[in-house]
């Protein structure tokens, strides 16, 4: 298994076979609540595409990638989130004898120290009583993949797509920050080859934004990341137009955009000087610029 910086592409091959993990964590979002994903159509994958199930039938093994793909915890149940337009997009910058593995761990309406429609909080070694820590389970997720996966495998990318929880909080930015800033060190320091790759976080859509302006400081604090952790970049949610629930969920469309923003993210994290050293790298593949709530401004499905 290497160490080193995954190129995201050929130009890093030494000639080993084995996958190239992307590891999708956060809410709704990065799972996907759309019905118009068209598996069998734009979105049908690639059969060196596959992923580690997290949860029905195919929960904790490798299979081909089919969407929707298997949620933490299974919820949400269905719809496509940005991991599998990613690998559609990674898969052909790769060697033959390499593949892609999609590992979904995420889960919807959850935040980082207080939850929505679903039990889970995603802040380092918080455990509150009969809630789930979800960094843990997503940890074990992905190690397990590791294993699964096979000699010559390694993280490859992680996504991050969460805010909508704590905006509903109002969070501010700092607070935020630490919180994610946190997750991201203690992700790297537990899962092997994790410290190597670029962790791109997602932001949330602009309609969302233009409901919600308690949103502002989560979004300040996604968009600062690079800034503040090396080897980061931000993912700028799709234009305007590209949600399914009037503010928040993002239709087949907007995660295919998302999911390519993601990946320039990537790059541009691995880029950077130091391979992302706070350089502030910023992708835009799409235009650049979410939900109904329970919180303040409200938690999300």
């Amino acid at each position: 298994m290497r160490g080193t910086a995954p190129g995201l592409g050929a130009e890093e091959d030494a000639g080993e076979g084995g996958s190239d993990l992307v590891v999708v964590l956060g809410q709704s979002n990065a799972s996907g609540t759309n019905t118009d994903v068209e598996p069998d159509g734009l979105d049908r994958r690639d059969a060196r595409i596959r992923t580690f199930g997290a949860s029905g039938p195919d929960a904790g093994r490798v299979v081909p990638a089919r969407e929707p793909l298997a949620p933490l915890r299974g919820h949400p149940p269905g719809g496509m989130g940005p991991g599998g337009p990613f690998a559609s997009l990674l898969l052909p910058t790769l060697p033959a004898h390499r593949d892609v593995l999609v590992v979904p761990a995420a889960v919807g309406g959850t935040g980082f120290r207080t939850h929505g429609s679903f039990p889970g909080v995603w802040a380092v070694g918080l455990h509150p009583p009969g809630v789930p820590n979800l960094l843990d389970l997503a940890v074990a997720h992905v190690r397990a993949a590791l294993r699964a996966a096979g000699p010559g495998s390694r993280v490859a990318a992680v996504l991050w797509q969460q805010g909508e929880t704590d905006g509903g909080q109002e969070r501010g930015e700092a607070e935020y920050a630490a919180d994610l800033d946190e997750l991201i060190a203690a992700f790297r320091a537990q899962v092997p080859t994790a410290a190597a790759a670029p962790f791109t976080v997602g932001g949330l859509p602009a309609e969302r934004l233009a409901a919600y302006p308690g949103h502002a400081g989560v979004q300040a604090a996604l968009e600062a990341t690079p800034a503040r952790v090396p080897r980061t970049g931000f993912a700028p949610a799709p234009p305007p137009g590209h949600v399914n629930d009037v503010t928040t969920h993002l239709t087949a469309a907007g995660q295919r955009i998302l999911g390519a923003n993601h990946l320039a993210a990537s790059r541009s994290a691995l880029r950077a000087p130091g391979g992302g050293d706070g350089a502030g790298q910023q992708a835009a593949v799409g235009q650049p610029p979410r939900d109904q709530g329970r919180h303040r401004a409200g938690a999300v499905d």
